[in-house]
């Protein structure tokens, strides 16, 4: 049996015929492989983050919450001085008021301190004016 199997196998000749397959296929040039054309991929909003320090991310928040802040001031502030101008306005219309107030009694107060009215008064109660007693006050 164990010649059966020497012969059945060649040992020899197929060592010597895989040689020849190695020596063929390494001179052989082998093909150049085409590369693929590079398609470039725009940046997901996720990896555009990614590529942002987590400092700059704290800035930037820091700034966003400023400019809130800021305009919401802003409006209170506004709001604030139309409030006061509109008390300003109305303390005005008062003082206008009261003005014209004080001006209509004034000319009300001279219109019943003339001397003609206080003699027609005297005279109907019967009372006489004596020259003696009269004297002028100055303002």
């Amino acid at each position: 049996m164990t010649a059966l199997r020497a012969q059945e196998y060649d040992f020899e000749k197929k060592a010597v015929d895989e040689s020849i397959d190695i020596e063929n296929t390494l001179h052989v040039p082998a093909p150049k492989a085409e590369r693929p054309e590079v398609v470039v991929v725009p940046y997901s909003p996720s990896r555009k983050l990614d590529r942002i320090s987590r400092m700059e991310k704290v800035i930037i928040t820091v700034i966003i919450l400023m400019a809130i802040g800021l305009s919401v001031l802003t409006i209170s502030i506004r709001a604030s001085i139309n409030q006061a101008e509109q008390d300003i306005t109305t303390v005005q219309n008062k003082i206008d008021t009261d003005k014209d107030e004080v001006q209509q009694l004034e000319q009300e107060k001279s219109e019943l301190s003339k001397s003609e009215r206080i003699q027609k008064i005297a005279e109907k109660k019967g009372l006489s004016i004596n020259s003696d007693n009269l004297r002028k006050v100055n303002k």
